[in-house]
């Protein structure tokens, strides 16, 4: 298996693992019963969703910040590359005169 699957799968079972336990801390207030109430069972509902909404958001402008960096770094690489081979050029035809 990749590396990058392993680390993912990590990462997920770790953030599912998080949201568990605060809403679990959160909602979970007495154990006097074996069965959840509809208030536990309610806010455990709402306490899920919204980490998994807010987490939606953190990846989406996650992906829009990678995005706008990757384009970034391509173009400075560009650059360098071309000021590279136009030093090389130059090189090249001193060392031929």
């Amino acid at each position: 298996m990749d590396a990058s699957i392993i680390r993912n799968m990590k990462d997920f079972h770790s953030l599912f693992n998080q949201i568990s336990e605060t809403c679990f801390k959160t909602c979970m207030s007495t154990f006097m019963s074996r069965d959840i109430s509809t208030e536990e069972i309610q806010c455990i509902e709402n306490c899920s969703g919204k980490h998994i909404h807010a987490n939606h958001k953190v990846m989406q402008v996650f992906m829009e910040v990678q995005s706008a960096i990757t384009r970034k770094n391509m173009e400075e690489f560009e650059k360098t590359q071309a000021a590279l081979d136009a030093a090389r050029k130059e090189q090249n035809s001193e060392s031929n005169e």
